[in-house]
């Protein structure tokens, strides 16, 4: 069935809510209005006075008619709009610190518990993440004052925490958190989040790369390793015995997939090279199993 007929389908099915014949007849009184102005400018503003109407009765149905919300979810364009969203968003400032964050959560996966255990990890984790920043920052601020230095030239540390979503379909959901410190010196951390929405799980490398998940990813890695180092003499990653890579340890290993649908293993900052090497990458160009 082609997608216009299914969309046909699905709207002839859909129950009505109270709320859209207000929203009709708002439309139209605004319309009839509208084009009472002149040629063009009154055809743009006529436009712009549908497209805000159509936007805001999708909301209205979308949040209030639980046919219609459902019926979306069967469109795999219009299924993947609202997966990953911003829950909170906000800043803060003191004379210690400068905070900007925005907060994401997972919706319309179809399980409860799993959006419940995963938001409330994200929101406790972040919660953790600002208290112990700001507490860095007090910390610093009062180091200043105690050696003999002037507040005046104090500058609060920059804490800003944002998320991106590296893959999305009608199965997968992958996104990373990231948290960027910035005072006397930068440093980012980053969270990884990989989940299917199917079963609800949270996907490890084993249930992407199979059982030899961990000699797939040691010998891309020490491969890609050994490239970057002929490639620019700047590359410069720690000997095995410095605590260099010498293999993942387990299949927790962070990793996000990325927008090739391949899995990308992460390394965190001072992990496997010093610190102006920053985070590293490693994409695996195996296919993964979901």
């Amino acid at each position: 069935m082609s997608i216009l007929k299914k969309c046909k389908k699905i709207y002839d099915s859909i129950e009505i809510p109270d709320e859209l014949e207000y929203v009709v007849n708002r439309a139209i009184h605004q319309k009839d209005i509208v084009h009472k102005r002149s040629n063009i400018t009154s055809f743009m503003k006529g436009a712009t006075v549908a497209l805000a109407t159509t936007f805001a009765l999708f909301i209205v149905l979308l949040n209030t008619n639980e046919t219609f919300a459902k019926s979306m979810e069967e469109i795999p364009v219009i299924s993947n709009l609202a997966k990953v969203f911003t829950v909170r968003e906000y800043k803060e400032e003191t004379d210690t610190e400068l905070i900007e964050a925005r907060v994401p959560a997972i919706q319309n996966t179809g399980n409860t518990e799993l959006e419940n255990r995963i938001n409330n990890e994200i929101s406790t984790k972040i919660n953790n993440v600002l208290d112990e920043a700001k507490q860095r920052a007090k910390e610093y601020q009062e180091a200043v004052v105690a050696t003999g230095g002037n507040l005046d030239d104090y500058r609060p540390m920059l804490i800003d925490v944002n998320y991106e979503i590296t893959y999305q379909d009608d199965n997968l959901i992958s996104f990373i958190i990231t948290k960027f410190e910035s005072l006397a010196s930068a440093y980012t951390e980053q969270y990884f989040y990989n989940i299917n929405i199917q079963t609800g799980e949270e996907l490890d490398l084993k249930d992407v790369l199979g059982e030899n998940y961990k000699e797939i990813v040691d010998k891309e890695v020490t491969k890609q390793i050994e490239e970057r180092k002929k490639a620019d003499e700047n590359n410069i990653y720690f000997e095995k015995n410095e605590g260099g890579f010498s293999g993942i340890e387990n299949e927790y290993q962070d990793f996000y997939i990325d927008e090739n649908k391949k899995v990308t293993v992460v390394f965190q900052k001072y992990e496997i090279a010093p610190g102006y090497m920053g985070i590293q990458n490693f994409e695996i160009p195996n296919d993964i199993l979901v």
